[in-house]
């Protein structure tokens, strides 16, 4: 005999409620005494329990952050002081608890006053009486506290960083208590949950985030837990998996901090995919400290060190390109028809418009010159006659093409880079633009500012024949819900239309510019792969004050060396900058040797 579904639905209707009903029938006779004479003598408590954040991995699994659990002293202000007291003996009472808690503890609570205040106040469901207590201290707790009515004892995540986190510190960033501006922008967060503040730890917060978990339980007058109701566990934030290789980023830290430079910014990224896989801004900071909490004199002698370690120059930093820019004004020039591959052009040491002088780094001068002996010589002359018929309008159109001052993920937190104009010098200096500007302009001088980040964006391009791309720092996101990974795939933003005849005399200039005769870098020439790349050396405007060393650390000129490789298939591209380094070829140019030799060694090339 057939039975229809409606009759089994029926059927498991009856079954369902009939089980309710038993439910129901045993918690109000069987055991309503017992609630009723819990409900009586003890306290209900709703516990709200902090997920964990999710993990932070490489992109080779390598594991950089996660949280531990430590175990923090809290107080109820309801259950342990009693408001039907008088102010003064409910202070009185509060002091007392507190100083039996560092009698019995051997421990030390800070701001003392304020934590009275605040219990006799009953703000916030409870006051947090001692962070991080160790395990001898969590001992003798649950050996007194019978007498500590109204404190407790919570397991808090806490974040943790491992070995790689001092040489990721401006990447990963690290986490801290919500601000009152952070509560109000989201109603979901809690006064005492850690979210992130700096970094991929507060670019991808909402996917690190878990959920909170619940504990309903009866407490009793000295505050323990005499029966749990119910529970539901908090769930973990999501892990993600970041495009970084932590071993290079370590190697790349080493042999910087080796060169003995004292400030400066290392990127490498993937110009077929625009995976960052490197992104150093030396000196770095102890990330594990800020998230643990600094002292004062910590806070202080970070602000106050002159290399900036909290400042991101990677990112961040506003420096003139020099002559690393030239890349992009022979693009311009070339595509624009102003001059073809192998036209040359008369470049001597000195250049002039009218009584002003605008001298060449060699005044000895270049000769007749093509747009790739240019850049292998880093002829300044020949980009001035370039810059002024190709046009500053022109230059600053095809700076933007490159995707330079603008930013291309806005998940990653970068500064714009300056890009200046006539409207803009008349907008921001209230003054015209003169023939000078351009001038200066052309060789990636004057007024142009631009991250070392954005120093990639000029190789990029020519080292994929023309794509603009969006920069990726996530890998990919493990959802813990579907247990599956969500990749981030390359993404075309647009193609610079670069004619071949073009592309090609621009790599054989920067080819030129290790290989050449008369290149700027031909340290790179030892480099274990056929590189191309090109020094930048930008000058520093500012005279010394009366009295100040012309040798000053802080007058030198910024030296810069971008390069890609393999030469016929490049894979990676690296942007170098050291922040008064003197020059590219002598200081920017052997530590990008370095790095090549280690990438090489590391394996990375396969």
């Amino acid at each position: 005999m057939r039975i229809s579904r409606f009759s089994l639905a029926v059927a498991f209707l009856v079954i369902l409620f009939s089980i309710l009903a038993v439910k129901l029938t045993y918690l109000q006779i069987i055991k309503g005494k017992e609630y009723k004479t819990l409900s009586e003598k003890n306290f209900f408590r709703l516990i709200t329990i902090n997920p964990p954040r999710g993990k932070i991995f490489d992109r080779n699994g390598i594991l950089l952050a996660y949280d531990v659990p430590y175990y923090e002293l809290y107080a109820v202000p309801y259950i342990a002081i009693d408001k039907k007291q008088s102010i003064n003996t409910q202070k009185k009472e509060a002091k007392k608890l507190l100083n039996n808690l560092e009698k019995y503890l051997k421990i030390k609570i800070k701001s003392k006053n304020q934590k009275i205040e605040r219990l006799v106040a009953r703000t916030g469901g409870k006051v947090v009486l001692k962070t991080r207590l160790r395990e001898n201290q969590l001992k003798k707790f649950y050996t007194y506290s019978h007498i500590f009515k109204g404190v407790f004892v919570e397991s808090i995540p806490r974040r943790k960083y491992t070995k790689y986190a001092k040489y990721l510190a401006h990447i990963l960033g690290y986490v801290g208590y919500p601000s009152k501006e952070d509560l109000q922008n989201n109603p979901k967060l809690r006064t005492d949950m850690l979210i992130g503040k700096m970094g991929v730890e507060k670019i991808y917060n909402n996917e690190l985030l878990g959920s909170y978990g619940f504990k309903a339980v009866i407490v009793d007058a000295a505050g323990r837990i005499r029966k749990v109701l119910w529970e539901k566990p908090p769930k973990e934030g999501n892990d993600i998996y970041l495009t970084i290789d932590a071993r290079l980023q370590k190697k790349v830290y080493e042999i910087f901090k080796n060169s003995r430079e004292k400030s400066g910014s290392v990127i490498i990224v993937n110009p077929k995919t625009y995976e960052i896989l490197t992104l150093l801004s030396f000196p770095t900071f102890d990330i594990q400290r800020f998230s643990d909490g600094l002292s004062k004199k910590e806070w202080k002698n970070l602000i106050q060190n002159k290399y900036k370690p909290l400042f991101n120059k990677a990112l961040n930093g506003i420096y003139p390109p020099g002559s690393i820019y030239k890349i992009v004004v022979s693009v311009s020039a070339l595509e624009e028809g102003v001059i073809t591959p192998y036209q040359k052009i008369y470049s001597g040491g000195v250049f002039s418009i009218g009584k002003w002088e605008y001298r060449n780094w060699n005044l000895a001068g270049c000769g007749n010159i093509n747009v790739m002996q240019a850049l292998e010589q880093s002829c300044d002359t020949f980009y001035y006659q370039v810059g002024l018929k190709l046009g500053v309008n022109k230059i600053v159109e095809w700076t933007y093409n490159f995707g330079i001052g603008e930013k291309l993920n806005p998940k990653i937190e970068t500064r714009k880079s300056r890009v200046p104009s006539p409207d803009w010098k008349k907008r921001v200096l209230g003054e015209p633009w003169f023939h000078g500007d351009t001038v200066n302009l052309s060789i990636g001088q004057g007024y142009l500012g631009i991250t070392p980040f954005d120093a990639t964006k000029i190789v990029v391009p020519i080292a994929n024949n023309g794509k603009v791309l969006k920069p990726q720092i996530l890998k990919a996101i493990y959802d813990k819900d579907t247990h599956k990974f969500i990749e981030t795939k390359p993404k075309v933003i647009r193609t610079l239309d670069i004619k071949k005849e073009n592309l090609r005399a621009i790599k054989k200039g920067m080819y030129l510019v290790v290989y050449g005769r008369k290149g700027t870098a031909k340290i790179l020439a030892k480099a274990p792969f056929k590189n191309a790349g090109k020094t930048g050396t930008a000058q520093v405007y500012r005279k010394p004050k009366k009295g100040e060393s012309i040798t000053k650390w802080e007058l030198q000129n910024h030296a810069w060396f971008v390069d890609m490789f393999p030469y016929k298939n490049p894979k990676f591209v690296i942007a170098t900058f050291v922040e008064h380094g003197k020059g590219g070829s002598k200081t920017a140019a052997p530590i990008t040797l370095n790095i090549i030799k280690a990438i090489k060694k590391l394996g990375l090339l396969n």
